[in-house]
Parts: C-alpha cells; sequence; structure tokens
C-alpha cells in the first residue's frame, strides 16, 4: 500500500513538473513569436522605405531571413510540445479515472513515463547538437527512430556523422534509424 503511495506521488510530481516546463516553454516561445513579429515588420518597414544603404539592406535580409528560419524551429517545438501536453492530458485522465481497471492505469503511468523521458532526450540532443555549432536542431523521437532537422544550408558528410553520433550516444539507436534533414535559412 505505502509502495503504491510512493510511486504516486512520483508520478503525480513528475506530471507536474512536465506541466511548469511545457507553461514555461509555451509562454517563452510566445513571447519569440511576439518579438519576431515585430522585428519582421520593422524590418519589412526599413527595407520598404528604402532608408538604408544597399549594405546594411542586405544585413537586414539575412537578419529577417534567420528569424523566419528561427520562427519555424519555435513552431515545430510547440507543436511537439502542444502534442505531448494533449497525450499527458489524455494519459493522466486515465491514470485518475477510477472506473479503469488497475492495468490500464498502470500501462498509462508506464506511458507517461516514457512521454517524460522521450521529451527530456530531445531536449538534450538539441542542446547537444546546438553545442556542436549548429545554430538551431528540433529532435523527434518515436518508436526507437530519431529524426533530426538541423538549420543549415547545407550538410557535410562530416556534420552528419556527428550528429548521428551524438544522437546514437544518447539514445542507443542505430545509425539506420537515424535520419537527418537540413532546413536551409
Amino acid at each position: 500500500m505505502m509502495y503504491l503511495k510512493k510511486k504516486s506521488i512520483a508520478i503525480a510530481s513528475l506530471v507536474l513538473l512536465i506541466a511548469i516546463a511545457f507553461v514555461i516553454n509555451y509562454n517563452y516561445q510566445n513571447g519569440i513569436n511576439k518579438n519576431t513579429s515585430s522585428k519582421n515588420s520593422l524590418n519589412s518597414q526599413l527595407i520598404d522605405n528604402s532608408k538604408v544603404s544597399s549594405s546594411s539592406s542586405a544585413n537586414e535580409q539575412s537578419e529577417v531571413t534567420t528569424t523566419l528560419s528561427s520562427g519555424l524551429f519555435a513552431s515545430y517545438r510547440q507543436d511537439r510540445d502542444i502534442n505531448r501536453s494533449r497525450s499527458l492530458e489524455a494519459l493522466q485522465e486515465i491514470v485518475n479515472n477510477k472506473n479503469t481497471s488497475q492495468e490500464t492505469r498502470d500501462e498509462a503511468q508506464k506511458q507517461i513515463i516514457k512521454l517524460t523521458e522521450t521529451n527530456q532526450k530531445e531536449l538534450i540532443l538539441e542542446n547537444l547538437i546546438k553545442a556542436k555549432g549548429f545554430q538551431d536542431a528540433i529532435v523527434l523521437i518515436d518508436n526507437n527512430t530519431a529524426n533530426v532537422i538541423v538549420q543549415a544550408d547545407k550538410l557535410s558528410a562530416q556534420e552528419v556523422a556527428k550528429i548521428q553520433d551524438v544522437v546514437s550516444q544518447q539514445t542507443g539507436f542505430p545509425l539506420d534509424n537515424i535520419k537527418i534533414m537540413n532546413r536551409m535559412n
């Protein structure tokens, strides 16, 4: 009996931490999106009014392109987080439903823990890939497969190998199960 209480408290704590992380991430991403849209409108006005020199105009356009691309990565993350949040809510409802069998509750709790671990792995991998010198990255892990999208114009074979090495070390997936794509600016 005591074991079940401790287990339930641990799972509830994990779910609460995940929920807090999602709320913080959502608020952070909304702040970035608002800043991105204001920067884009400011940059568009500057370029449209032709009040900048040609060299600074090229820099502004580069910033706009980088900001838009970063916005896409933020959008990917936000969509992933929303889907995970919905899944966690559904699983939590199963766990909290008194009419649900104990076997189903246990399976739902296992799924909650799996989602938490997957989310943590993805965040760690994204940060490790950025530490390798890439501007941004998004990692999606599902069914022993990792899909990685890196913000880069081109990826050399050496860069792909670096990313595969990091992902393989963190997940234990074979290289065949790691797909790497680049998203151009």
